[in-house]
């Protein structure tokens, strides 16, 4: 049976579009909404392996290593999805200059972590800010896409 141009509607429920199943062999359960980067692949092949990204622990082979968001809680020894795009609401975002101002990853707490303000050095970008706001803001997670204003 073919799929019947009708039946085809927007994306409308999800926040997200391109996903992935991933392991998790850090030791650690990766919280949702952390920002992940590609660590290889398990032992039989059949998944990408991922771990937070530590901009400040990063190994020069891993700085350019494809980046997505843990689009649920990825358990330690267990699979879970990360995604290239996702939508973080009801965020503090007030620390922002304007709509469209860049996420950067942290240079300091929890690896994975993003900030609004840019930190030292050169920071890296990934996501921007749809709304402005201290307590209702959003911000766009997309780490691949490398958005934003300088």
């Amino acid at each position: 049976m073919a799929i019947k141009p009708r039946r085809i509607k927007a994306n409308t429920t999800t926040d997200y579009l391109d996903s992935w199943q991933v392991m998790n062999e850090t030791g650690a359960d990766i919280e949702k909404g952390k920002i992940v980067q590609i660590s290889g692949v398990n032992s039989s092949g059949a998944f990408l392996l991922v771990k937070p990204l530590d901009v400040g622990a990063a190994s020069a082979a891993l700085v350019d290593a494809p980046k997505f968001v843990a689009g649920t809680k990825i358990p330690n020894g267990g699979t879970g999805v990360a995604r290239e795009n996702y939508i973080v609401t009801n965020v503090n975002t007030s620390a922002a200059a304007a709509v469209g101002s860049p996420v950067f990853a942290a240079l300091s707490g929890a690896a994975g972590d993003w900030v609004i303000s840019a930190p030292g050095g050169s920071p890296t970008k990934v996501g921007i800010v749809l709304k402005k706001d201290a307590t209702t803001g959003v911000v766009l997670l997309a780490p691949q896409a490398r958005v934003g204003a300088a």
